[in-house]
């Protein structure tokens, strides 16, 4: 039997970089037993479901799932954008169907919006470009960094905003310590952090979703396609969700449960593992469920999970 599990996964149709399939060979040959496809506000297509149903014997079982960008509750008093993964979801059920392309819609318009705005800034980027990269899929940020970085005057770009950021870094101390730990986490964290997220060193070029559903409505359509809904890589909007808002949502049994297992940086391990103490006890206490897995778009984040 494979050791290992990991229940949040992504693939091309979304955000990923590999198809079902080399995702389900990977993990056969990396003691990855079970893997769920939980890729951004999709479903695999049906020629992916038959595919996949065609390999019954492969040594890497799968789960149908998907991760939906929400809101907060609306009895939530501070902004935050939880995102919900369903595990063991009907992936032809008419409802989430539906999210799906409304979301993915609005994916594309954000989409059009951070191009421009990236223009603005001096990026040589169309949105074909973009489209491109996500092969018509759901289109997202991995998209975007992956059209500008195909242009060698881009990477320049990012590399002189890159300077900058250093220079500034030597007169603010908070924003010397994101600028150390983008240079620990490496190139690929660079346009995230210089331009792409609501708290980047350049304000005004993230876009944030254009649609979402509220936590309580998300889960509410994930456990009518027949799923479980957990709370994702909690950490993320531990600041905002802490851990009495946490405890709220588990005791009212307004979700399933939550992730507490990550594919995380080695450089901040240590904080993971405190917050994981914490979710599990609150997770035991009203005996829900915990899941969790790479979150891994690449082979290497993949192989590096195992």
């Amino acid at each position: 039997m494979k050791r290992y599990q990991t229940l949040h996964c992504h693939t091309k149709t979304s955000d990923g970089f590999l198809t079902h399939r080399q995702v389900l060979d990977i993990c056969g040959e990396n003691n990855i037993g079970v893997v769920a496809f939980t890729d951004h506000d999709s479903l695999p297509k049906d020629k992916v479901i038959k595919e996949l149903l065609e390999n019954k014997k492969h040594p890497a079982k799968w789960i149908v799932g998907i991760e939906i960008s929400a809101d907060k509750p609306t009895d939530f008093k501070d902004k935050f954008s939880p995102h919900i993964v369903g595990l063991f979801v009907d992936p032809f059920n008419r409802d989430l169907i539906k999210h799906c392309e409304m979301a993915q819609e609005a994916r594309r318009e954000r989409m059009s919006h951070m191009v421009k705005k990236l223009n603005g800034l001096g990026f040589n980027l169309i949105e074909e470009d973009c489209l491109k990269a996500s092969k018509g899929e759901a289109v997202g940020r991995p998209h975007i960094v992956q059209a500008i970085k195909s242009k060698e005057e881009n990477l320049e770009l990012i590399e002189k905003l890159r300077k900058k950021m250093e220079q500034d870094a030597d007169k603010n101390e908070e924003l010397r310590i994101k600028y150390d730990l983008m240079m620990q986490r490496g190139e690929s964290q660079y346009p995230y952090v210089l331009f792409l997220s609501d708290d980047s060193y350049i304000k005004g070029v993230y876009v944030d979703y254009l649609y979402r559903i509220n936590l309580d409505d998300c889960v509410k359509l994930i456990r009518k396609a027949g799923g479980l809904a957990f709370f994702a890589h909690w950490f993320t909007e531990i600041s905002k969700c802490d851990e009495t808002s946490m405890e709220k949502l588990l005791r009212e049994d307004r979700i399933d449960g939550a992730e507490t297992v990550y594919g995380f940086y080695d450089d901040i391990k240590d904080e993971f593992m405190r917050q994981r103490a914490i979710l599990q006890k609150i997770i035991n206490r009203y005996h829900k469920l915990e899941s969790g897995g790479a979150d891994a778009h690449t082979e290497e984040q993949l192989k590096d999970f195992a």
